[in-house]
């Protein structure tokens, strides 16, 4: 039996967190995984990244890019590499709905080549190509919108 993921604390981004953001981002350009960004692209729209922290370190973060009124795009996840397996991911993305409901988008989706990730979080894969595929989820309306 496995043992529970502790709690992963997330929080809305703010412009200090820039560079951090971008060193985490830039562990993952060369493999071609993430599109690189700047300090300055990423201080502009701190408001729509969120970062995870572990005891003052910033684990983790992902940006929620608004792609058409109703549809926003998971973009920028990224986890430090030695934080993997501990289910920063998955409190990175499950924040992110959170604000994408918040900000009323009907749906959300990721372009990724990592599918057993998006998988497991109850996305399923429409082929965009061979090599990336579209994991989108519907986002109900919370209780709060009804």
């Amino acid at each position: 039996m496995t043992a529970p993921l502790p709690q992963v604390a997330t929080r809305r981004a703010t412009r200090a967190d820039a560079p951090t953001i971008v060193a985490l981002i830039d562990l993952y350009v060369e493999s071609g995984t993430l599109l690189p960004r700047s300090v300055d692209f990423v201080a502009e729209r701190a408001h729509d990244f969120v970062v995870a922290v572990e005891g003052g370190r910033i684990t983790g973060c992902v940006h929620l890019d608004e792609y058409a009124p109703s549809l926003a795009e998971v973009r920028s996840l990224a986890v430090a590499l030695d934080r993997h397996g501990r289910g920063i991911g998955r409190a990175l993305v499950g924040a992110l709905e959170t604000l994408a409901r918040a900000r009323e988008y009907t749906t959300i989706f990721a372009v990724s080549n990592d599918g057993e990730f998006f998988n497991r979080l109850g996305r399923e894969r429409s082929a965009v190509s061979r090599f990336k595929g579209v994991y989108a989820k519907d986002l109900l309306p919370s209780a709060a919108h009804r």
